[in-house]
């Protein structure tokens, strides 16, 4: 994990408080509400070690929004020890009051065993949860479970049904996920101008492996693209470090393997 990069010295998040006339995290004068959104200040302005304060005085008082984003704090280690543990019981608190972040960010540590015993049967219920509440990361977290038949009996139906609900809200993942679906005809009915379609939204967004299949769907000419097209995908592909994709090893008419990622 590369740091973040330090506030400038200018910053109001390096100024004493008291000369802002900004209350202190203890002193009694700010309630949960004003205490979430200085915690949300200051955690914008990489102020992580006084965002860790505020979040625990609106923690503390119940505040689901404060309890989940103290959760990423310590998740990420920002402002305190990096701890999987903390952040799962606080995602947990958050949780239980319905608040769908907290319960794709604990269904995510149950699923990856991060801080918990990985239970993939816990994760889906939780994912199912935030997903149900339009919550695009919990869907396509959902949509991989189903996929994958952890936690659940594996089911491409409903795989493809939560992989779109999230690629229509811009998730490249789950677009490269769904194009993927269409273009092997799984989950889906067979369908190569979806597939490209999907594809192509997910390589816009800069994911290799879809910039790669894409490629691929232009060279053996099963989507529209000239073979500028097809070597400029490729291309992009490489230069994000995906080094399977080489247009040099592509001649014009030749057809690609379609055993793609």
């Amino acid at each position: 994990m590369h740091a973040d990069p330090m506030p400038s010295t200018d910053s109001p998040a390096n100024e004493d408080p008291k000369r802002l006339a900004i209350p202190l995290p203890g002193d009694g004068t700010t309630d949960q509400h004003e205490a979430l959104a200085m915690g949300l200040h200051c955690k914008a302005m990489r102020d992580y070690g006084q965002a860790v304060a505020w979040f625990l005085k609106a923690a503390r008082e119940g505040n689901a929004p404060a309890q989940y984003h103290l959760g990423t704090l310590y998740k990420q280690g920002h402002g305190v020890v990096q701890n999987f543990a903390e952040a799962a019981s606080w995602f947990a608190t958050a949780a239980e009051q319905g608040y769908a972040r907290a319960q794709s960010g604990l269904g995510l540590l149950y699923k990856t065993g991060q801080g918990v015993t990985k239970d993939c049967v816990r994760a889906f219920g939780l994912l199912r949860e935030a997903a149900a509440q339009g919550l695009s990361t919990a869907q396509y977290h959902l949509a991989d479970l189903y996929a994958q038949g952890q936690g659940v009996s594996e089911n491409l139906e409903q795989a493809a049904f939560w992989f779109a609900h999230a690629a229509e809200q811009g998730c490249g993942s789950a677009q490269y996920r769904l194009g993927v679906l269409y273009q092997e005809g799984r989950g889906v009915t067979q369908n190569l101008a979806q597939a490209a379609a999907w594809l192509r939204k997910a390589a816009e967004q800069g994911c290799s492996p879809a910039q790669m299949r894409l490629g691929m769907l232009c060279q053996i000419g099963l989507t529209a693209g000239d073979n500028d097209q097809t070597v400029s995908w490729l291309r992009k592909a490489m230069d994000y470090g995906y080094v399977e994709a080489v247009p040099e090893r592509i001649s014009p008419g030749t057809s690609a393997p379609l055993g793609l990622p």
